[in-house]
């Protein structure tokens, strides 16, 4: 089967699964918003059919209680009941409280759920109920554990225990279970209704229980609960789960200090969920609550859930098979070019599979790609990298070819035939509203100013160097006294500028004339010796380096030889002479540079320098905006006392951490290579040598590091892999040792056999008839052991 066949479909996959997303996306929408919408709709029907239900119950109970408390105001009010609150009990009152007492049992017959009426008059001693009439004082010592209430206001409802006094028995009464009424709603009154000071008091009782009637509830799903005034239960009916009413308290706890409250919230009890509606009376401040189980809530929002599903899933089906017909007929002009593009190539059958349309592309891609990024990280970094090069140009360390190929790429001006330097600094801030503080920030604002009055094609882009702002001036050698005066003219125009808008005072050190920019570093130092000057000059002055005069010099002492060594040291990762060797190179350029400037220059020098040798290996160790934080450390370093710990510690520990890594990656990777070739073509003619030729790497080194990695060489795991094969062969297959000795490359059988006989001690025949044995001896003694 040839390498086209064996290459999978995968952009005809890529292909069938995109039009199916295509076709499927919008179903899949359209059902997830259908069943939001229509669900929601419902949800919301339902949920206010639960309000409206539950704001139904709160109406029929408050009417009952309403017509309760009209009748008795009307019965009380009465003229008879104020008479008898006036009257003692006796023989000649007999006839009113007779009448008294039919009215009481009147009021009762109506259909409002009353199970008694207590009437009682302090002042007269007597009280009434449906047991008969009392008086007062003896009714009170029969049933000691009975209070007369004291309301504060005229008519109040309350809860109260259903377990009435007995005139009959002194024995309390035993409390009976919840669902027969435990609880007794009592409307309670002042007597007179009309008067100031009350002598007596009316007690109408109703049954709590008889409110249930008032519920219209579905018991097997859905609870009502009505909690008083002080989220003490009242009436319930429903479900009967004890925990529920426990997990409602904290949220009465906030709906009894609202003055009207209504809504519903979600609740879960014993890993169930339920939905509770709630409503809060202006009547008596009971509060109403609906539970209802959520499943039952949302029964029919499930229902339309599982319709729109079932038509999504129908839909879906009927898609996938339009996409794969579709697919197959878009796909086939493209199956044709790409087999015939692949016939025609020479591709090793173990190249990892890839997309055919990025097969047929890949080259091109990858040419594109790689021009691309390369653009793209100049442009995005070309100002940075603008910045970094004037550095470079400043500290030294390019050669003159090096510098013109940079300067082009970075888009920079290098038709020029002659530069001066220009070196800004700052005078005492002192009269100034600026501090110590603000210097970085002055001289960032100056190198900004120049930028803008200098013109472009007159200038390379202006920086700021340590506390120093650094411009090379361009022009050209037909006229060096005009050149000169532009120079002095641009000068004067930026310390003018500089006063003007920052009311600053700077000077002004401007080198000598150069042609090559590998003498920009010298203009640099000229122009800010000249600067040195300005001690007697003045703050605010423009000094030349060749008013000078010819005596005055620089001197440079830099040991390059001793930076060879230590940057070899670096690459080998050789910690201990690294440090060594960077003690030596900074003793050194200590005693070459007693002056601290020049001291400072090299110690830069030294630092751009390891810059590049890290940007020349490609290690990352150190990225791009980090480098110019770098320099502004090193500008405020002692470097006497921290300047080799400050180079271990920020760049070389670094940089041979990130090389020492990316080495024992490297290795790791071409090991595994190394040992997927001898798994896969063990088989085969493999050495050390065809290794090396199929990665490019040379054999000595190739078996150094297998020998590293798996501590074992390259010539002896092949030869233990093969022999695990032919142990495999010869206990598992009746092959030949003839065959075996080919297939594992041997140049002939007794080779093969000597090797055997050399790990094993025996030959290979003798192994295969000692396991064949000890096979068979196995299989006779299991056999013997299934006999009874």
């Amino acid at each position: 089967m040839n390498y086209m066949n064996k290459r999978p479909r995968r952009y005809y996959f890529k292909l069938v699964l995109l039009c199916f997303i295509i076709t499927s996306l919008p179903v899949i929408f359209l059902g997830i918003f259908s069943y939001a919408k229509s669900s929601g709709v419902v949800q919301q029907k339902v949920n206010e059919e639960k309000l409206l239900s539950l704001q139904q119950t709160q109406m029929n109970v408050e009417h009952m209680l309403k017509v309760v408390d009209q009748a008795a105001t009307h019965f009380l009010g009465s003229k008879i009941i104020l008479n008898a609150l006036n009257e003692p009990l006796g023989p000649e009152q007999f006839q009113l409280f007779t009448q008294v007492k039919t009215e009481l049992n009147s009021l009762q017959r109506l259909d409002n759920g009353i199970s008694d009426i207590v009437l009682l008059s302090k002042r007269s001693n007597w009280l009434i109920n449906n047991d008969g009439l009392y008086r007062l004082d003896a009714w009170m010592k029969s049933n000691k554990g009975f209070m007369l209430p004291e309301p504060e206001l005229p008519s109040v409802w309350e809860v109260t225990s259903s377990v009435a006094p007995s005139v009959s028995t002194n024995n309390p009464p035993t409390a009976p279970p919840y669902d027969s009424c435990q609880l007794n709603i009592s409307l309670i009154k002042k007597l007179p209704l009309t008067s100031y000071r009350s002598n007596g008091m009316a007690m109408i009782q109703i049954p709590a229980c008889n409110l249930s009637d008032l519920f219209s509830v579905n018991t097997e799903s859905e609870s009502v609960f009505v909690f008083d005034e002080s989220a003490h239960l009242i009436v319930r009916k429903g479900f009967m789960e004890e925990e529920i009413s426990d997990s409602l308290k904290p949220s009465l706890s906030q709906f009894i200090q609202q003055p009207y409250a209504s809504g519903q919230f979600y609740l879960e009890n014993n890993q169930k969920a339920y939905t509770v509606t709630y409503r809060k009376s202006d009547y008596n401040n009971w509060i109403y609550i609906s539970l209802v189980t959520l499943d039952q809530l949302t029964k029919q929002s499930r229902e339309i859930g599982w319709y729109t599903l079932y038509i999504c899933i129908g839909l879906l089906l009927l898609f996938c098979l339009l996409s794969w017909y579709g697919s197959k007929k878009l796909y086939r002009p493209i199956d044709q070019i790409y087999n015939e593009f692949v016939a025609r190539q020479h591709i090793s059958g173990s190249k990892k599979p890839i997309d055919e349309v990025q097969f047929i592309g890949e080259q091109v891609h990858s040419l594109f790609a790689t021009k691309t990024e390369l653009e793209t990280r100049v442009y995005s970094q070309n100002e940075l990298l603008r910045t970094f090069l004037m550095i470079k140009l400043f500290l030294g360390g390019m050669k003159e070819e090096e510098i013109e190929e940079r300067m082009d790429s970075f888009g920079m001006r290098s038709d020029f035939s002659q530069f001066y330097v220009l070196a800004v600094q700052t005078g005492s801030l002192e009269p100034t509203r600026f501090a110590d503080k603000d210097i970085d920030l002055l001289l960032f604002a100056i190198n900004n100013m120049i930028g803008e009055l200098l013109p472009a094609e007159r200038r390379l882009p202006p920086i700021v160097l340590g506390r120093s702002q650094l411009t090379v001036i361009t022009g050209a050698m037909e006229s060096e006294n005009s050149f000169s005066s532009e120079v002095l003219a641009f000068a004067q125009l930026i310390q003018q500028k500089v006063s003007d808008l920052l009311g600053l005072n700077i000077s002004i050190g401007i080198s000598l004339p150069y042609t090559n920019f590998v003498e920009i570093p010298r203009a640099y130092e000229e122009a800010v010796e000249a600067l040195k000057r300005r001690t007697s000059l003045g703050d605010e002055a423009i000094l030349y380096f060749g008013d000078l005069g010819d005596n005055f010099s620089l001197h440079y002492a830099y040991p390059f030889d001793l930076q060879a060594e230590l940057f070899d040291a670096v690459k080998l990762v050789n910690r201990i002479q690294a440090i060594t060797l960077l003690r030596q190179l900074l003793q050194a350029l200590e005693f070459s540079n007693p002056n601290l400037h020049d001291l400072q220059f090299n110690a830069i020098r030294l630092l751009m320098n390891l810059l590049g040798l890290a940007n020349g290996l490609a290690v990352q160790s150190i990225p791009m905006q980090r480098q110019q934080s770098l320099f502004d450390e090193l500008f405020h370093l002692n470097l006497f006392d921290e300047g080799e710990k400050w180079f271990i510690n920020k760049i070389i520990d670094p940089l041979m951490s990130e090389i020492e890594e990316r080495t024992e990656a490297k290795h790791l990777t071409i090991t595994k290579e190394m040992v997927e070739m001898i798994h896969k073509e063990f088989d085969t003619d493999l050495s050390i040598d065809s290794c090396a030729d199929r990665l490019h790497y040379n054999s000595s080194y190739l078996s150094t590091i297998f020998k590293k990695s798996m501590d074992i060489s390259f010539s002896a795991y092949l030869a233990q892999y093969r022999h695990q094969f032919a142990l495999k062969w010869l206990e598992e297959t009746d092959m030949p040792i003839k065959d075996m000795a080919e297939k594992l490359r041997y140049n002939n059988p007794q080779n093969f056999i000597r090797s055997f006989r050399k790990l094993e001690g025996i030959s290979p025949g003798k192994y295969r008839e000692i396991h064949a044995s000890k096979s068979s001896r196995d299989q006779i003694t299991e056999q013997g052991g299934d006999k009874p």
